[in-house]
């Protein structure tokens, strides 16, 4: 009997809170008001609702910066790779491109650790704040139950002093439970309220310190690589490259192109004649210069009708050994040009059974997830991407995707549309 006992209690509670709060909702029982607390506590949603607001974007912010850094280092690697060895001040540039990757890297870890970290912290007192409150309204509820239980038993025209006593107990029990929750959350939740003041100006305080740090020292590291550049570009105008982009023979004389003013074509001899579309073998016989006269002449008019700047190259006609080669190699590029449109068929995922794909995305920058409904993919991989189950939920900037069948957010900024 003993072990029902507390049991009872909470059951008893439990049915008083719930017949008090209907009879407040009918409007047959009255409630006790604090209208300062009430204040309170629409400050309270709001801030929260702001905190929440300004952590989501800071989230996002950073999210953004790590892909405007992977995209920036892949730009820095291919300008390094580009720049020759030979090329004046090449040490000094890959160590400019180093320096700014490394200050890009040093950014991204102050954002994250200066303002993301410290904005979700402040973030994780909310709901314990909001439990408190909905203690502070239970424990009102059992006072207000108290009350009107020793209103009704004083009413009452067979008084009974034990029950009337009973109660004075109990309603100065609830009476001290409220008090001191009520009491703590007078204090606590006004200097909540005003400490916004000072986490508003302190985290923006660190963003705007970090970015005027970060692009002070980015834009000195331009400038200065902007000046080996200058000085590459003065060193080509004065020709300190022309002798190595002119390579010489052995024997010390530069090699040259034929001069094709003096160039002549000399006469093809066929043993070969085209003739309705028969190959008639005329074996060696020469030339004649008569029967060619009039193709000269026709060759002539034309060339003087042409601008001085052109050139027309000549070139024999191909044999039939030529034409042979050239048909058995557009054979062989037009097999491997199939190999390749049917292996990049093959990369397109097919829909998932039982989601209405809208369309298809493909991974340009890898993301790995930082909550439970996102997905983590890689460069290259085929997103589906259907619709939100809620529209009201849709957020900015994210899309709602399949991938290896688990269905989840990720950020449109790290994908590319198919």
């Amino acid at each position: 009997m003993t072990d029902l006992n507390p049991f009872s209690k909470v059951l008893q509670k439990h049915a008083g809170r719930a017949k008090e709060r209907l009879l407040q909702n009918l409007g047959k029982a009255d409630r006790t008001t604090d209208e300062d607390f009430d204040l309170h506590v629409k400050n309270f949603s709001k801030q929260q609702n702001a905190v929440m607001r300004l952590h989501k974007e800071f989230k996002n912010y950073y999210t953004c910066l790590r892909a405007m850094q992977a995209a920036r280092r892949s730009l820095m690697d291919t300008v390094s790779e580009l720049y020759e060895p030979c090329w004046d001040g090449v040490e000094q540039f890959l160590i400019k491109t180093e320096v700014s990757n490394n200050n890009f890297e040093e950014f991204c870890e102050k954002i994250n650790c200066e303002l993301v970290a410290p904005v979700g912290s402040y973030l994780i007192q909310f709901p314990e704040y909001t439990n408190k409150i909905s203690k502070r309204n239970r424990k009102l509820l059992d006072y207000d139950n108290s009350r009107h239980n020793l209103q009704n038993l004083e009413t009452m025209k067979k008084r009974e002093d034990t029950k009337i006593a009973k109660a004075k107990e109990q309603l100065e029990d609830a009476r001290n439970h409220f008090e001191v929750i009520n009491s703590e959350l007078h204090d606590e939740l006004p200097a909540l309220y005003d400490s916004r003041v000072s986490f508003f100006a302190t985290n923006l305080q660190n963003l705007y310190i970090a970015e005027a740090d970060f692009h002070k020292q980015d834009a000195s590291l331009f400038i200065e690589m902007g000046g080996i550049l200058d000085k590459l570009n003065e060193a080509y105008k004065k020709g300190a490259f022309a002798e190595k982009s002119r390579p010489r023979s052995e024997s010390g004389t530069e090699s040259k192109l034929p001069d094709l003013d003096h160039f002549q074509p000399k006469e093809n001899k066929s043993n070969e004649k085209f003739e309705d579309g028969k190959v008639e073998d005329r074996g060696s016989e020469d030339i004649k210069i008569e029967e060619n006269q009039g193709q000269e002449n026709k060759f002539q008019d034309d060339a003087s009708s042409c601008s001085t700047n052109e050139s027309f190259p000549f070139s024999t006609p191909p044999t039939t050994a030529d034409r042979t080669m050239n048909l058995e190699m557009f054979s062989e590029m037009s097999a491997v040009q199939e190999d390749e449109n049917s292996n990049t068929e093959s990369k397109v995922e097919a829909p998932p059974a039982g989601y209405n794909t809208l369309y298809q995305v493909q991974g340009t920058y890898k993301y790995s997830a930082e909550d439970v409904d996102e997905l983590s993919f890689n460069v290259g991989d085929i997103i589906n991407v259907v619709a939100y189950d809620d529209p009201e939920e849709q957020e900015e900037g994210w899309l709602m995707g399949v991938f290896n069948g688990k269905k989840g957010l990720f950020p449109a900024n790290f994908t590319s549309r198919i």
